[in-house]
C-alpha cells in the first residue's frame, strides 16, 4: 500500500522518514521539527505548542496548523 504524503491526515507508523516526508509536505503547519536520537523522540513546534509524535498518532493538517491525536 503506497501512502498519499500530500494527503491533509495521517497515521504515524514505525517509519521515521515517512512521517518527515508528510511534515515535509505541509510545512506551512508547523513551526520547527526536532529530533532527540538519544531518546528517539520527534518533536514538532506548532501554533498549539509543542507535541512528542509517537507511532499510532493521528495527524491533522487540514486547517493550516498541525493538530496530533494523544
Amino acid at each position: 500500500m503506497s501512502k498519499d504524503f500530500k494527503s491533509e491526515t495521517y497515521i504515524v507508523d514505525e517509519s521515521l522518514v515517512d512521517t518527515l516526508q508528510w511534515l515535509t509536505q505541509h510545512q506551512d503547519c508547523f513551526d520547527s521539527l526536532h529530533f532527540d536520537v538519544l531518546k528517539q523522540e520527534l518533536l514538532v513546534r506548532h501554533a498549539n505548542g509543542e507535541d512528542v509524535i509517537k507511532k499510532g498518532q493521528y495527524l491533522n493538517a487540514s486547517y493550516g496548523i498541525l493538530i496530533t491525536s494523544l
